[in-house]
């Protein structure tokens, strides 16, 4: 998924929208060791996001700035935090934040699920049915996913659920018996006193 796809490619530094904003370089301080070697746009858009973090501006357009880093770097937990924060600021569609989370985790598939928690949390057991079934496609690829047994315990925790799992983890041993991962569900919800 290209970085830019909002915005058609164009350089922050050309676009009017920003030009109000002075970018804030990354300080390395006076004699880096091994200074780094990023890519231009990576570079720019870094510059804009802390000019933007460090203003505190919550806007739409500052929204728009932490979808183009998180597509450049989907591990940088500050821009995350940051976006949560744009987010609740602006009240905005956690449905949409979902589905953009979604796009993320069909090319990468770590460092947004703490992120994934949050607007689940906020959307509440509307989310449940939503999150169970993702879960379902992923464990239909690989039953014995950790982080997608993980990410389901969690949901059943938080949001319920659990009176469906006997069901759900007896399909999965008629399929594969030997699949721990199942057999560690069942155990947890079945009272074998």
């Amino acid at each position: 998924m290209d970085s830019r796809e909002d915005d058609g490619g164009e350089p922050l530094s050309r676009m009017a929208e920003w030009r109000d904003v002075t970018p804030l370089p990354q300080d390395d301080g006076p004699n880096p060791v091994v200074p780094i070697a990023y890519k231009e746009e990576f570079r720019e858009t870094m510059d804009y996001f802390r000019a933007i973090y460090k203003a505190d501006e919550r806007s739409p357009r500052a929204l728009r700035l932490t979808r183009r880093a998180i597509h450049l770097n989907p591990g940088n937990y500050t821009v995350w935090h940051f976006r949560r924060l744009v987010l609740e600021a602006l009240n905005a569609d956690l449905d949409e934040e979902l589905d953009f989370l979604q796009r993320i985790a069909n090319s990468n598939s770590k460092n947004y699920q703490h992120h994934r928690r949050w607007v689940v949390e906020r959307l509440g057991a509307n989310a449940r049915a939503k999150e169970l079934n993702l879960i379902k496609k992923i464990l239909s690829i690989d039953a014995k996913n950790y982080h997608a047994w993980s990410h389901r315990q969690w949901v059943l925790q938080a949001l319920g659920g659990w009176e469906d799992e006997l069901d759900y983890c007896q399909q999965l041993l008629e399929e594969d018996i030997f699949n721990n991962s199942a057999w560690n569900q069942f155990s947890a919800r079945h009272d074998f006193t």
